[in-house]
């Protein structure tokens, strides 16, 4: 079984352009964290491609083995140092977690 962590920010940039950098820079400090992270199986980080304004702007879709592997994730350094570029940025998030 696989435990799938969706995450989705809006971000706060005032122009398409602000908003593709800082998408940009937050798909930077996140997709190697699959190579940092020991308990990260699989991480895929998209910028939205469709509706701009009205859908939220990057979703990150990671795999864990279990509750204990995201615990895990979240808390490692990595991951916290990430997360602070992407708090930076972003003005709205929601998560949702399920186990496959």
């Amino acid at each position: 079984m696989t435990l799938k962590h969706i995450v989705n920010w809006k971000l706060g940039g005032d122009t398409l352009e602000e908003r593709n950098a800082q998408a940009a820079e937050i798909i930077a400090a996140l997709e190697p964290l699959i190579d940092l992270v020991p308990s990260l199986r699989k991480i895929n980080v998209y910028r939205n491609e469709l509706f701009d304004g009205d859908n939220f702007d990057i979703t990150l879709i990671a795999d864990f083995d279990d509750a204990e592997g995201l615990a895990a994730y979240a808390t490692h350094p990595d991951h916290v140092a990430a997360g602070a570029i992407v708090k930076r940025y972003a003005v709205a998030r929601v998560a949702t977690d399920f186990t496959v």
